[in-house]
């Protein structure tokens, strides 16, 4: 990473923006002297960094892998900084490149890294909004009356780019002299290009139907042109220098951020990881400081009669809930979860906020448990489903540092292993359980959705609305200028911003239209998404339920006092 920030000062000062490029997305400046190097690394750290601060503020709430505390955890609906930063800094510069460098032979690769990175970016604002500017999108002579592309049409243009893109590299050729995310490898370039092909086409199923089936057949078709090693997972390391430290460390250690808003571990991944034993509870997350842990009220039996010993003890690990607030309907007077001290609440693991903490875009785990919904798909791959999807929890947990009897032991459980079923806990109101299904691609989106912690943020959303394979308890206090209700599930798109509409009035009324629905709304379909599904949360029973967290230790006494767990009796049956 020696030198980024340098060649950002170079890239970020050339390609300077006007007023009026930032309303409309169109630089009219030329710049003569950023190198491709400069702009595609530039370029990479940009997206990393609004990826990384969507996740603070937005992904991280919607995934129900973290919960942000002090009413920060309200669903959100998008900025006008995330649009202008997609298409100005990014988008805006890696067009320049295409357009100053396009011809020039001595420059094939590295044009084709830019026009990968570009279909990236495109991949993640069209589902993000839904309809977007991209065929002249940063064009000077649309001038202020850019119209939108339909939302079908970008996901089929991406896809083309990446195949093109991909395959147009020549790795006897040109590479990147300095490379923020392959060290200048142009084969491990071609394998995201491909890999990311196939993301794209498992995400679009629904809408693009052949042709998406088509471009995952001719993925599956030449695996060996894909992610197939954790040396290859596509990670932007930041390292410990002003301005270009993780944008984690910077929010929540150097500028130390108060604690009622850090991230929490979710009370929902919670319950999950403690239905299946899963270590990867520890790997992900800090245990609380003894002081501020949970107190449990427990019952036990003992080893040596037939008593029963009602006690309380201190447990390492909770979750957070995203909002403390009870529904009407559900009879309850209190929430004995919700309202607690947050330093009640586990926190992520210290590493996830080090300054030099590289941002994963696509990891290896990704990549098998994506080829092993190919494969269940009937759509190709030399192993069998079963092999990706446990190759791809091997991935994760070696990324944490889980190995041997943990990993072998967490694979071979009912509801983890292929072809079997389980019962899992209910959240502590018992609105949600966690129980898996036989249906083993239920397993696979499973894994993903854990295996995103915590840089996935957009991709779990991405992946909860072309599946609804989760049942995410509601959000009891969702609550902004788009959203009123007493309840809401996850918004499907974010709104576009106010920018669109004050400086793009045709083309803000274009994609009203192509939208087909209140624009104003986060929660019109998109082309892609199964439908949000309909629940009058008012309705549901709920009962206070602590199964997840109790026989902690063990189901007896005796399991405590080896332990060496302090404890309270509170009563004893005979």
């Amino acid at each position: 990473m020696k030198n980024l920030c340098y060649l950002l000062i170079i890239m970020l000062t050339g390609f300077s923006c006007t007023k009026s490029f930032n309303r409309t997305n169109i630089n009219p400046n030329q710049f003569e002297n950023a190198t491709p190097e400069a702009i595609i690394a530039g370029s990479i750290k940009r997206t990393s960094d609004i990826l990384a601060t969507a996740n603070m503020e937005y992904h991280w709430t919607s995934s129900h892998l973290l919960c942000i505390g002090g009413g920060s955890s309200r669903y959100g609906v998008g900025s006008d900084g995330f649009w202008e930063q997609s298409y100005v800094e990014i988008l805006g510069n890696l067009n320049q490149l295409d357009k100053k460098y396009g011809t020039t032979e001595a420059f094939v690769n590295k044009i084709q890294i830019g026009r990968i990175w570009q279909a990236y970016v495109y991949s993640i604002l069209v589902g993000t909004y839904g309809p977007i500017p991209m065929k002249n999108a940063l064009s000077p002579e649309a001038g202020s009356s850019i119209l939108f592309d339909d939302e079908n049409d970008v996901y089929t243009a991406i896809l083309t780019m990446l195949k093109e893109a991909g395959d147009k590299i020549d790795v006897t050729k040109d590479k990147l002299s300095y490379d923020v995310l392959y060290a200048g490898d142009l084969v491990k370039w071609k394998k995201f290009a491909n890999t990311l092909r196939l993301k794209i086409a498992l995400r679009c199923q629904k809408n693009l139907g052949a042709v998406a089936t088509t471009h995952i057949t001719e993925v599956m078709q030449t695996e060996a042109n894909t992610i197939s090693a954790e040396t290859e997972t596509a990670k932007m390391a930041y390292e410990n220098i002003d301005g270009n430290q993780s944008p984690y460390f910077i929010r929540y250690v150097r500028n130390s951020f108060t604690t009622d808003i850090a991230p929490k571990m979710s009370d929902y991944i919670f319950t999950w990881f403690r239905s299946y034993n899963d270590p990867r509870l520890v790997a992900y997350y800090d245990s609380v400081p003894a002081i501020n842990r949970y107190l449990l009220q427990d019952t036990l039996t003992s080893t040596l009669d037939d008593s029963l010993r009602i006690v309380t003890y201190r447990i390492p690990y909770f979750g957070y809930p995203k909002a403390p607030r009870l529904l009407p309907g559900w009879g309850l007077t209190s929430d004995p979860v919700g309202g607690l001290n947050i330093l009640t609440y586990s926190d992520p693991k210290k590493l996830v906020f080090a300054a030099e903490k590289p941002f994963i875009h696509l990891s290896y785990a990704e990549a098998m448990f994506m080829k092993a919904e190919a494969k269940l798909l009937g759509l190709g791959g030399a192993q069998t489903a079963e092999q990706y999807y446990n190759a791809g929890i091997d991935a994760n947990f070696a990324t944490w540092g889980i190995t041997g009897t943990a990993a072998t032991n967490y694979k071979n459980q009912n509801g983890v292993k292929f072809g079997t079923a389980a019962t899992g806990y209910y959240n502590y109101l018992g609105l949600v359980n966690t129980n898996i299904p036989t249906d083993d691609m239920f397993k696979i989106w499973l894994q993903q959705w854990i295996n995103y912690y915590p840089d996935g943020g957009f991709d779990t959303w991405c992946l909860e609305r072309r599946t609804r394979v989760l049942e995410f308890p509601p959000h009891t206090n969702p609550a902004n200028q788009f959203i009123n209700a007493t309840f809401s599930l996850l918004p499907n798109r974010w709104v576009y911003p106010t920018t669109v509409l004050n400086y793009n009035a045709p083309g803000y009324n274009d994609a009203v239209g192509k939208l087909g629905g209140d624009e104003r709304s986060p929660y019109v379909n998109l082309n892609f998404l199964q439908p949000l599904p309909t629940k009058d949360w008012n309705t549901q029973t709920a009962v206070l339920n602590f199964g997840f967290v109790q026989h902690w230790y063990g189901t007896t006494i005796q399991s405590l006092q080896n332990n060496g767990i302090a404890y309270t009796l509170i009563r004893t049956y005979k």
